[in-house]
């Protein structure tokens, strides 16, 4: 297919900036797959639209505060680090913005802190902590990463707002935006009607904010996710499916990582990569449902949505989202396709 078909006219006015001041007081549209209806919705009643039986999956990954300023040692020339992945206690793989081009061995100083370019190409770097560790660099100089299409500059609101409630494992370099709109009330209401939450972890790289280059989305090279389900989810999902519920995917990372799993031989309660790309004519095999924000034209998760629905029926539901003045992308609204 054609990337062309994956595009729309979305005004920037559309593209939310800043959070809610209440988690859950966004819209909701609601995506009927069987009548093609759409429902104009509020968030906070999502749970009018599962049942006792159903499974709801969230993605317990937190992001890390992983875009550092420093300065090279040597001439004191300013560098911007984005951190993509950690690998260990004291080295992690990163992405390099300097005024001069960076050479294996420099030492950038973090304010006291040491890193050395370990290794380096055109893309990315490994840099390795000398007298620290990871943890205390980003505890003491990292910053939110807030999304490119986010013009303004982090502050300490976002600190708490681009986490969801959810957040336990340190490891992404971006949120998990379907899961921002649930607090604690959503919750006490989903729980009240007997529906289960149990999760996946998948670690969000900055290759979720990759265009695709190439006009044949056949040929596109997806970017690769660390991701791991644990037994008591897979446990989870088999009664539910047992019971004839609905297994509910809170965002296409938990799409991801549980099409991922059963799509292969992995085991549980172990980390593995995936760079599944998942497009129009896949074949769903765990997800019934899936609640999911608004994404960018020609992505790879505007894609992914149009493989779950209909690749012409979800830009139709964009347009509608657009005429009715819904927020797009991060701290936008939101979408439950069942």
């Amino acid at each position: 297919m054609k990337l062309d078909f994956f595009n729309f006219s979305l005004p920037k006015s559309h593209i939310a900036q800043s959070p809610k001041n209440i988690r859950s007081d966004s819209k909701l549209l609601v995506i009927n797959r069987k009548t093609d209806e759409l429902i104009n919705e509020k968030f906070e009643n999502i749970h009018k639209y599962f049942s006792k039986n159903d499974l709801l999956i969230i993605n317990d990954t937190k992001v890390i505060p992983a875009r550092v300023f420093g300065n090279r040692k040597k001439t004191n020339g300013k560098v911007e680090i984005f951190i993509e992945r950690i690998i260990d206690e004291r080295s992690f793989i990163s992405q390099m913005k300097s005024t001069r081009k960076l050479k294996l061995g420099d030492i950038i100083m973090v304010g006291q802190i040491e890193l050395q370019i370990d290794s380096y190409d055109a893309k990315l770097c490994k840099m390795v902590v000398i007298n620290s560790s990871v943890k205390t660099l980003l505890n003491k100089y990292g910053d939110i990463p807030l999304p490119p299409y986010i013009t303004r500059k982090p502050n300490s609101k976002d600190k708490e707002y681009y986490q969801t409630i959810f957040a336990e494992k340190d490891g992404s370099v971006a949120a998990p935006t379907a899961a921002l709109h649930f607090d604690d009330a959503i919750l006490q209401k989903i729980k009240n009607k007997g529906i289960l939450i149990s999760n996946i972890t998948l670690h969000i790289g900055m290759g979720t904010f990759s265009t695709i280059k190439t006009q044949d989305i056949e040929d596109h090279k997806m970017h690769s996710e660390l991701f791991c389900v644990p037994q008591r989810t897979l446990d989870l999902i088999k009664k539910c499916k047992d019971n004839n519920g609905r297994v509910i995917s809170v965002g296409t990372t938990v799409a991801r990582a549980l099409e991922s799993f059963y799509g292969n031989e992995c085991k549980a309660n172990k980390f593995y990569e995936t760079d599944i790309f998942i497009k129009p004519g896949y074949n769903f095999k765990i997800v019934d449902s899936l609640i999911t924000n608004f994404h960018l034209p020609q992505s790879s998760l505007l894609i992914m949505v149009a493989a779950f629905y209909d690749t012409e029926r979800i830009l139709e539901a964009y347009e509608y989202a657009i005429k009715n003045n819904y927020g797009f992308f991060s701290y936008g609204d939101s979408t439950l396709i069942i």
